[in-house]
C-alpha cells in the first residue's frame, strides 16, 4: 500500500482573490504566495461558502453548506455536536495525527479533534501569525512519528484591516499614515461608484479614505505573506517535502473598494471569490491557472480526504474533490455553484460559467450579471430579456441545491440565533411558490 500523504492547509483571513502579484497586482508584494502558485496549480473561479469567517471556516471542517452545519454566521451559532470535523474524521479513518495552529473561530473546541500546537481567542494578526508560522515550524522540526500528519497554519491577516477601516480610520497604531504620498496609493476600482447596478454620486473624503485602506490593506498582505514565506521554506527543506500535498485558500476576499465597500459578507466576487492553490509533491501542474472550473468552499474538505484516502466526510453533497482537476481525469464537475450569506436578511449567490444571480432579502431584490462581458458586476441585467432567462434557469439551480442539502432548523432556536429563521423561512417559502 502506498503511503498516505502528508497534508499541509494553509489559509489567510480576509484575502482579496486578486490580493497577489503572482495575479497581476502590481499594488502588492507577495513573494510567498507567488511561490505556492508557482509550484502548483491555481484555481481562479474559487468561492467561499459563504463570505463571513465562522460559516466559511466550519464548512471548510465539515464538508457542509451553513444552512446544514448550524453555523450560518458569526456570533453565538454552535456547530451541529453530531457532524464530525476533519480533524476526528482523518484520524478515524486515516490514522492522521491531526495538529493545528493559529486562527481556528469555529464554534467548537479545536482541541476535541487536534493536537493544538499554538492558539489563543482572539488576536491581532501582526501578533498572531509569526506564532502560528514558527509553531508549524518546529512541528514540522521535530515531528518523529510514522503516521502521516494533517497540519493547518491559519493565520489572521489580512483581516486586521478591520481595524485600519474602524471609526476614525483606524485605532491606535492601524490608524492611516498621512504621509504617505497621494502618488503611493492605489487608484480606485472601476466599480467603486457603482453597487447593485445602481451609481452614487461622487464623494471625494470617501475615495481617499478608501486608497488609503486599500494601501493599508496591501501592507497587511505583504506581513502575511512573510510568515507564509518561512512555513514554506520550512516544509520545502523537511523530509515531508516529497509527500507532503499544500492546499492553499483564504476564508473569504475584501471589499477592497470595490462597489465602495470594505470588508465581507458580500455576494460580489470582490466578498465571495477566494484564491486557491493546490500544490502536489510531484509540481506537475507547476505554474498552471484554471479558470474554467467553479470551486466553492466544501470543495475543500472534499479534496483534502480524497488526498489522504478517506471516505468523504458524511452527507458532503455538494463538495467536489479538486485532486481529478489536478491529475487532468475525467470527473463531473460542478456546472454552477451556490454560496450563501445569512448575514442581516439574506443574500444566495448562484453562479455558472457566464452569469451570477444574486438574491436579497431585503425586498426580494434580484440583481443578474454577466460575468464574462462584466466581470466588475456594474450592469444589472435584471428585468431584461437576457435577465429573466437566467433567473428562471439559477432559480432551477436553487431549488435543485435545496433538494440536496439538509436544512438545519433547531428545536429551542434563542431569540439572538435569527439566521436560523431567516434561511427556513426563506428555503420554505421558495418551495412553496415554486411548486
Amino acid at each position: 500500500m502506498t503511503k498516505r500523504r502528508n497534508i499541509l492547509f494553509i489559509h489567510v483571513d480576509q484575502l482579496h482573490w486578486e490580493g497577489m502579484s503572482a495575479y497581476g497586482n502590481s499594488y502588492v508584494k507577495t513573494p510567498a504566495m507567488d511561490r505556492i502558485a508557482a509550484d502548483g496549480i491555481s484555481f481562479r473561479a474559487s468561492y467561499s461558502a459563504d463570505p463571513v469567517c465562522q460559516p466559511a471556516r466550519a464548512c471548510w471542517y465539515t464538508g457542509r453548506m451553513p444552512s446544514e452545519n448550524g453555523v450560518p454566521n458569526n456570533g453565538k451559532y454552535k456547530l451541529r455536536s453530531e457532524l464530525p470535523d476533519l480533524g476526528g474524521w482523518l484520524r478515524e479513518h486515516g490514522d492522521y495525527e491531526t495538529t493545528y495552529a493559529g486562527k481556528w473561530h469555529i464554534s467548537r473546541p479545536v482541541s476535541e479533534n487536534f493536537n493544538q500546537i499554538y492558539g489563543q481567542p482572539e488576536s491581532k494578526g501582526e501578533i498572531f501569525d509569526p506564532a502560528t508560522a514558527r509553531a508549524s515550524m518546529g512541528f514540522l522540526d521535530n515531528y518523529q512519528g510514522d503516521k502521516p500528519f494533517f497540519l493547518n497554519a491559519g493565520f489572521v491577516n489580512p483581516h486586521d484591516c478591520c481595524y485600519t477601516s474602524g471609526a476614525q480610520g483606524g485605532e491606535g497604531k492601524y490608524a492611516f499614515d498621512s504621509e504617505v504620498p497621494e502618488s503611493e496609493l492605489p487608484p480606485l476600482p472601476k466599480n467603486f461608484y457603482v453597487y447593485k447596478g445602481r451609481r452614487s454620486p461622487k464623494d471625494p473624503a470617501k475615495e481617499r479614505f478608501m486608497r488609503y485602506y486599500m494601501h493599508v490593506y496591501y501592507r497587511w498582505v505583504e506581513m502575511v505573506d512573510a510568515e507564509i514565506g518561512r512555513l514554506y521554506d520550512a516544509l520545502t527543506n523537511s523530509r515531508f517535502a516529497d509527500n507532503t500535498v499544500i492546499v492553499f485558500s483564504a476564508d473569504h476576499g475584501d471589499g477592497l473598494g470595490h462597489h465602495g465597500q470594505v470588508s465581507k459578507s458580500k455576494m460580489v466576487e470582490s466578498s465571495w471569490r477566494v484564491p486557491m492553490v493546490v500544490v502536489t509533491p510531484d509540481r506537475k501542474r507547476k505554474g498552471q491557472v484554471d479558470d474554467e472550473h467553479l470551486s466553492i468552499g466544501v470543495d475543500v474538505p472534499a479534496t483534502i480526504c480524497d488526498y489522504a484516502d478517506v471516505p468523504p466526510l458524511p452527507k458532503m453533497t455538494i463538495g467536489k474533490s479538486l485532486r481529478p482537476l489536478v491529475e487532468e481525469k475525467p470527473t463531473d464537475w460542478h456546472e454552477h455553484i451556490v454560496g450563501e450569506n445569512w448575514q442581516g436578511s439574506g443574500k444566495i449567490g448562484i453562479r455558472d460559467a457566464t452569469h451570477k444571480t444574486i438574491f436579497y432579502g431585503e425586498g426580494g431584490q434580484v440583481c443578474i450579471f454577466n460575468l464574462e462581458a462584466d466581470p466588475l458586476e456594474i450592469e444589472d441585467l435584471f428585468g431584461t430579456a437576457e435577465g429573466e432567462t437566467v433567473l428562471a434557469k439559477h432559480t432551477e439551480h436553487l431549488l435543485e441545491y435545496l433538494n440536496k442539502i439538509e436544512i438545519y432548523e433547531p428545536p429551542k432556536a434563542k431569540p439572538d440565533e435569527v439566521a436560523y429563521k431567516t434561511y427556513a423561512d426563506w428555503y420554505r417559502n421558495l418551495k412553496e411558490v415554486t411548486k
